[in-house]
């Protein structure tokens, strides 16, 4: 995993500590981006340890180089962690903006990955 990989990881466990808890579905989804960002055993045991408390977007700076495609799939990514209960709370809605902002998306540009990742959280609850 690149460091700019491990950067935009830890951004996401703060995305899902938004509503004040890390339940199963965020710990779910944490689980599955491990794998699909192919972690090494170091690499989980540190998300693992960081994801243990609170954490803020404060606590996770992101490297100024990220590249278009990361910085959208990291926005994706956020925007399905905060619909992984079936609910997105205010307060999710307001980490993800400022995710966004954080990402360099000007909110017009968000909107349509955000959009995006919510029909197909609801394509996924609608299937289970």
């Amino acid at each position: 995993m690149t460091s700019s990989e491990m950067a935009v990881l830890k951004c996401l466990v703060a995305v899902a500590w938004a509503d004040g808890a890390l339940d199963r579905p965020e710990a779910g989804m944490i689980d599955g981006l491990l794998w699909a960002y192919a972690a090494d055993e170091t690499e989980e045991g540190e998300i693992r340890e960081f994801a243990k408390s609170r954490r803020t977007l404060k606590d996770c700076p992101l490297p100024p180089d990220l590249r278009d495609d990361e910085r959208e799939l990291a926005l994706a990514n956020a925007a399905l962690l905060t619909h992984a209960d079936g609910e997105q709370s205010a307060e999710e809605k307001r980490v993800l903006a400022e995710l966004a902002r954080k990402l360099g998306f000007s909110i017009e540009a968000a909107k349509p990955i955000i959009l995006s990742a919510r029909e197909r959280a609801k394509a996924l609850a609608g299937k289970l």
